[in-house]
């Protein structure tokens, strides 16, 4: 096994931008907040100086955003008071003003609030093999989104400590955002990735998918599927989001899609064998929440188009396609492409290429990943 350090300095002789995996421990999210506001400082610093950020900070600040932001930190303050203070120790750490990082942490509301639509974010594609789970699984997911983001995303692993009061958890961390909005995984085999859904309206006074995900998969009680379906449904969400879940130890595929109080579930069998999800509501009132546009209807033409995959490699060649040149599924704003493969547990991590066209940047086994010493190839 090559050491991180090694892993960085041999990718780096081939001009490719690593994204960074920072490890904390801490005993406190208040603590693992000012260690990932150090440790990823210059990244978040340039996020919130973005063109897209200062657009949303400035919403805050302005008459029209200023009331429903303090409702969303009030509300998202109050219900998850230990996320709050990560989140003011990420901006401690970073020497930013709190009101930014909370901006960069309610993002998918305040941008709805503003009425923006950034076209095209993320693709998942699940498989089963044609004998069954026993014989293979897989889940892929491209994480996509415009901007310079796609030069400062990072990875976070958080070990709690002896004495802490929160559950170890890793994941992709948009720049001063806490982990649990993109790919993110837990001690107990349970990974989660998500598709931003744009409904029609926001409420202010609903919780946040960044909080809402984040207590779901990596909340003390989140131990089992069923535990993280349940803490995701019964919270009253200011928004909505297609959210995917896989639980390695008991071979299950779920997918929920959520709008404000209403939810709708959908197991994925070994009858069906394959799904995938896109940025439209599939499965709750379709047709009467959101107006599908143009890259959701042709990433899901393309992927039924293709044979129905039933493995890892098939997963890969769906996520890195860009047969369509006008909206291919694999594209500019793919951040990363993460493929999981069910038996192993083993997590493959491409930046800067198609799954197909580079060696995988990072390759983590999810199964007993919290034990490890650090992140590692």
């Amino acid at each position: 096994m090559l050491s991180l350090a090694l892993v960085l300095s041999v990718v780096s002789a081939f001009a490719v931008d690593v994204p960074p995996a920072y490890e904390i421990s801490a005993s406190s999210l208040y603590d693992a907040g000012l260690q990932q506001g150090r440790l990823a400082s210059s990244r978040i610093r340039a996020w919130i100086d973005s063109p897209e950020m200062r657009s949303v900070v400035n919403f805050t600040r302005g008459p029209g955003g200023r009331e429903a932001f303090e409702e969303l930190k009030r509300k998202n303050g109050q219900a998850f008071p230990q996320l709050a203070e990560e989140i003011r120790g990420i901006a401690e750490g970073a020497d930013l003003d709190l009101d930014s990082v909370w901006a960069a942490n309610l993002i998918p509301e305040l941008e709805g609030l503003m009425d923006v639509y950034i076209s095209g974010h993320c693709s998942d594609i699940f498989a089963i093999s044609e004998q069954g789970f026993a014989s293979g699984f897989s889940h892929g997911h491209n994480e996509d989104w415009s901007g310079r983001v796609n030069e400062l995303f990072y990875f976070v692993k958080i070990t709690a400590t002896d004495g802490a009061n929160f559950s170890s958890c890793a994941g992709l961390a948009y720049p001063g955002a806490l982990i649990g909005w993109a790919p993110t995984w837990n001690t107990h085999g349970l990974y989660l990735t998500q598709n931003s859904l744009f409904p029609r309206g926001v409420r202010p006074n609903g919780l946040a998918s960044t909080f809402v995900q984040r207590d779901a998969i990596c909340g003390l009680t989140s131990s089992s599927i069923d535990e993280v379906v349940d803490s995701i449904t019964s919270k009253p969400w200011s928004y909505g989001a297609s959210v995917n879940l896989i639980d390695l130890r008991s071979r299950r595929f779920l997918n929920i899609e959520v709008f404000e109080d209403k939810h709708a579930i959908l197991e994925v069998t070994e009858a069906m064998g394959n799904y995938s999800h896109f940025n439209v509501y599939k499965h709750l009132l379709p047709g009467k929440l959101d107006a599908p546009e143009a890259s959701s209807l042709h990433r899901q033409a393309r992927a039924d188009a293709l044979p129905a995959p039933h493995d890892r490699k098939a997963v890969m060649s769906i996520l890195s396609d860009a047969h369509d040149q006008q909206q291919p599924i694999y594209r500019n704003e793919t951040l990363a492409t993460l493929v999981l493969d069910g038996l192993t547990g083993v997590l493959d991590v491409w930046a800067g290429s198609s799954a197909e066209d580079g060696a995988a940047l990072y390759s983590w086994n999810l199964l007993g990943f919290f034990e490890e010493a650090s992140f590692q190839i």
